[in-house]
Parts: structure tokens; C-alpha cells; sequence
């Protein structure tokens, strides 16, 4: 079971957790006001099959969150948002190329003929729109490198992606699908300006919007999303839109407009003591450490030899160190994802980070002892 920002195991022992729903869980597990819009719903009905008026009201709410979306369309999973994106581009511009950045994760479905470029090389961009410009439909991105590495995107990086796709008239796809609600209220677009000109053409909105129930969300400007209006391209699915994903949405939402940018600036500041403490604590006890990310979320490697943004697509083993770590803090306590990422959210407390350090002291001393 979870409550807040703990987990317990089927013995009762009680966790700290970082996982979150590997990703989804923004608010805290079973947040009260969540839990009071679900089951609200549920005497309403789940799944009717047609648009409602709170379906509406959500994608209104969405679009005033994020600064040139025009328009939402809900699924029953980010995952399947990202495709609803890229037939969007391929439709949209009658080409078929989708240029992305080794290492990010756009999940785990093909993604049709891709060009895999580096991250943050706004060189290898520029060349590639260069040599290959008339065939690429769209760039898709991650903002940060939430699964590997915690990279945030160069100073300016998001906005010559914008510039170089403008100029060849291809889509500025953006993945928020592990960013979107938690580093800001306006995600990505919010923490990095991406405003106006600068902004994306199509937005996976966050799989945070549900706090643990299944929703995604597909927002963009308005004659991309008439494509789906229209039907040139495809969305349909039983539980596309179903009624417990949006009802979950509209609770998320207001809490965190309630919350306002306090509520961030908490959330922010949580994460980046957490991540200083870890990396204090590593180096008193010996250990190589190197800590990336914005705080929210966040990357820890405890590699000799620090992760590199990645130039090609290779599966990345965790490092035994870290596997070794992660088995203590276990045992004292705190559970956190395998491979290094870290995800903080509005219910950690100040004594949840204080605990959690006291756990990483007591870890690092184990396998500092043991190496």
C-alpha cells in the first residue's frame, strides 16, 4: 500500500519513496482530493463513450497552463500521446523522418524511421537539417534526460531546435511525459521560456497529470490538432478520455494552482537539499559521486568515471556501486528507481529528505567498507 510519500512492502515495512509511480505521482500516493474525484466519478460512470463536459473543462485548463497550445487531446497513456504526435508531424508535413536524441526514452513502441542525433549538438542538428532537411517531418525531445543522465538541455539548445525546424518546415515535437506538471505548472515551456515563437508545435502534457491514474494528454496548436478533428489522423480507443483519468486531472490541476509557484519553489528546493546532502555525504565517505538535474527530478551516479550525454543508442548497465547503495538504502529505509534517477514530489517533507540522509550516511559507509 501507499499513503503520501510512503510505500509498504506486503511485511509491513514501511519506505521513503522516490519512485512515485515511476513517474506519475505527483501529489503524493492516495491524495486525498484525487481520491475524492475518483470516486465521485465512479457513481457517475467510467467509460460513456462520448466527450463530457469535464473531458472540456480539463483540456481548457490544460491549454491556459501551457502558453500556445491550442487544443488537448486525452489518451489512456502518454505512450500512446507520443504516437498520436509523430502521425500528427508525418501527416502534417508529408514526410516521414523523426529526428530524436540518443539516450531518451519515447517509449517502447517503434517509432517509425528515425535519425538519432546527440544531445545538445545544435552542430549535428544544423547538419543533419542540412543533408536530410526535406525528409524530416519532426524533432522530438525530451527536455531533460530523466532516465539517463538527468542532462538538462544547453542555454539556447530548445531554441535552436525550434529555429532549425521552423526554417525547414518541420515539427518541434516536446516529451514532457516525465517533466510536464512537476518542474513547473507550465512544464518545460514555463522553466525554459520557451514562449511565443520559441514555443513547441505539439506537447505530450505529463503522465503526472493523474496522479497515478491512467491518463495522457496530446496538446498543441490549433490547424495541427484540426488534423485529428478532421480525421487525417487516427485517435481512437476504448479508454481514450475515460472519466476516473480526467477526473483525477481536475483535482491534480487545482491543487497545484492552489498550491501556486510556493508550492514549486518547495518542491525545488526539497530536491536540490536532497541532491547536496547525497553529494556531500558520498565524498565524505570516499566515494566518487557525480548528482544532475533540476531537483524534482534528478540523476545520482556514483561512477569513477561520470555518465557522458550519450552519442548512440547503448543500453546502459547499473553500476554495481550504485546497485550496492540502492540495496542499503533499502534496508534503511528508502526505495529508490535501479540506474541513478530520482523523483521528488509535494508530499516529501523536510523530514522525509532529513531521513533519507540519514539512510544515505548509513549506506555509504556500507559500501565504502565493503569496496
Amino acid at each position: 500500500r501507499a499513503q503520501g510519500s510512503r510505500v509498504w512492502d506486503t511485511a509491513g515495512n514501511e519506505y521513503v519513496d522516490y519512485v512515485c509511480g515511476l513517474g506519475t505521482v505527483l501529489l503524493g500516493h492516495a491524495h486525498p482530493d484525487v481520491n475524492a474525484a475518483i470516486s465521485a466519478q465512479l457513481e457517475l460512470g467510467i467509460q460513456t463513450g462520448a466527450t463530457n463536459h469535464r473531458e472540456i473543462q480539463l483540456a481548457d485548463e490544460l491549454c491556459a497552463a501551457m502558453p500556445g497550445m491550442d487544443s488537448v487531446r486525452f489518451h489512456i497513456s502518454n505512450a500512446a500521446a507520443i504516437q498520436t504526435a509523430l502521425k500528427t508531424a508525418r501527416v502534417a508535413t508529408s514526410r516521414d523522418l523523426v529526428v530524436r536524441f540518443a539516450g531518451q526514452y519515447h517509449g517502447r513502441q517503434a517509432l517509425g524511421e528515425t535519425l538519432v542525433l546527440p544531445w545538445n549538438d545544435a552542430d549535428a542538428l544544423r547538419a543533419a537539417f542540412a543533408a536530410h532537411g526535406s525528409a524530416i517531418a519532426a524533432v522530438i525531445a525530451e527536455p531533460i534526460m530523466v532516465s539517463r543522465g538527468g542532462f538538462e538541455p544547453a542555454g539556447g539548445f530548445l531554441g535552436q531546435v525550434r529555429n532549425v525546424t521552423t526554417t525547414h518546415q518541420a515539427l518541434f515535437i516536446l516529451n514532457e511525459s516525465f517533466t510536464g506538471l512537476r518542474i513547473d505548472f507550465q512544464g518545460a515551456i514555463g522553466k525554459y521560456l520557451l514562449t511565443g515563437n520559441l514555443g513547441p508545435d505539439l506537447v505530450i502534457c505529463g503522465q503526472s497529470l493523474g496522479n497515478g491514474a491512467p491518463i495522457g494528454a496530446l496538446a498543441g496548436r490549433a490547424k495541427l490538432m484540426e488534423l485529428l478533428v478532421s480525421r487525417a489522423v487516427a485517435h481512437s480507443s476504448t479508454f481514450h478520455g475515460n472519466g476516473l483519468g480526467i477526473a483525477a486531472g481536475l483535482a491534480v490541476l487545482s491543487r497545484l494552482r492552489l498550491g501556486g509557484q510556493g508550492l514549486y519553489q518547495t518542491l525545488t528546493n526539497r530536491g536540490r537539499d536532497l541532491m547536496r546532502g547525497l553529494e556531500t555525504l558520498a565524498r565524505e565517505a570516499g566515494l566518487p559521486v557525480t548528482v544532475r538535474g533540476p531537483g524534482p527530478v534528478f540523476w545520482l551516479d556514483l561512477s569513477s568515471q561520470p555518465s557522458r550525454e550519450p552519442v548512440f543508442d547503448v543500453p546502459v548497465a547499473e553500476h554495481p556501486r550504485y546497485e550496492a547503495f540502492r540495496l542499503a538504502m533499502l534496508e534503511h529505509g528508502v526505495r529508490v528507481l535501479p540506474g541513478g534517477s530520482w523523483t521528488l514530489g509535494t508530499a516529501h517533507s523536510a523530514a522525509d529528505i532529513d531521513l533519507t540522509l540519514s539512510a544515505a550516511r548509513a549506506a555509504f559507509a556500507e559500501i565504502g567498507a565493503a569496496a
